[in-house]
């Protein structure tokens, strides 16, 4: 499936419709289609305009948001949500939305206001959510947390093998992800080469073997890493 009809499929899914496990891929890649019209704006005539794509990325945030308040929602799915919400900003620049977000950050973080920070999980997404207060606040201890966190992670760029299934690409992504975010927020440098082939090669079979189910969470993982190989070789 190529990304003009991939992205076809997506957008005439309403955004209530897709489960809080699909939110973070079909954000991404909304935020990494709007770049690639950006960049390239006669696009418009296949994906819309940047405007709409614009209203796309703020129905998503309102989801995150309204998930990260919500009580029921476990502590790693949460920090995930608040990292994605953040993201958007990036791009969707809403106060509120922001504001949200920082707050329940450091409610986790920072809880009962304390000056030390504290991580209850180590996961890519709290990686994340360490830059993104390093960014928009200025914690240098927040970046020193997330170097930490993604130290030792190389090994998750070496190609896959034959054996792998929808999670181990999910896992591999989450931590590319986190460590492509840490050195352009963070550090500025690039240590590694930030390319998704082979992950885009086995999700895309992935697709094509389970093309007869609604799978969201599968779309949108292959929804996020086909626009962020596109997005590779737009350069934007």
């Amino acid at each position: 499936m190529n990304l003009n009809d991939l992205y076809k499929k997506v957008s005439a899914i309403p955004i209530g419709d897709f489960p809080q496990s699909a939110l973070s891929g079909l954000l991404h890649g909304y935020i990494s289609v709007y770049s690639i019209v950006r960049v390239n704006p006669w696009l418009e005539d296949v994906y819309g305009s940047q405007w709409d794509i614009h209203e796309r990325i703020r129905e998503i945030a309102g989801e995150l948001a309204d998930l990260i308040q919500d009580p029921s929602v476990t502590l790693e799915d949460r920090v995930g949500h608040i990292a994605d919400l953040m993201e958007a900003y990036l791009t969707y620049s809403d106060m509120d939305f922001l504001d949200i977000a920082l707050d329940a950050a450091y409610g986790i973080i920072s809880p009962e206001g304390r000056d030390e920070i504290v991580l209850p999980c180590r996961t890519p997404e709290m990686c994340r959510l360490l830059c993104s207060c390093y960014y928009f606040m200025g914690e240098e201890e927040c970046a020193r947390l997330a170097g930490e966190i993604i130290e030792g992670k190389e090994q998750l760029f070496v190609t896959l093998g034959y054996d792998y299934d929808l999670l181990e690409i999910v896992h591999r992504w989450r931590w590319r992800r986190a460590i492509e975010f840490y050195e352009n927020s963070v550090t500025e440098e690039k240590k590694m080469g930030f390319d998704v082939t082979d992950l885009f090669d086995k999700i895309s079979q992935l697709l094509i073997d389970n093309s007869e189910r609604d799978d969201y969470m599968l779309l949108t993982t292959v929804f996020d890493l086909l626009t962020a190989h596109e997005c590779v070789k737009e350069r934007c």
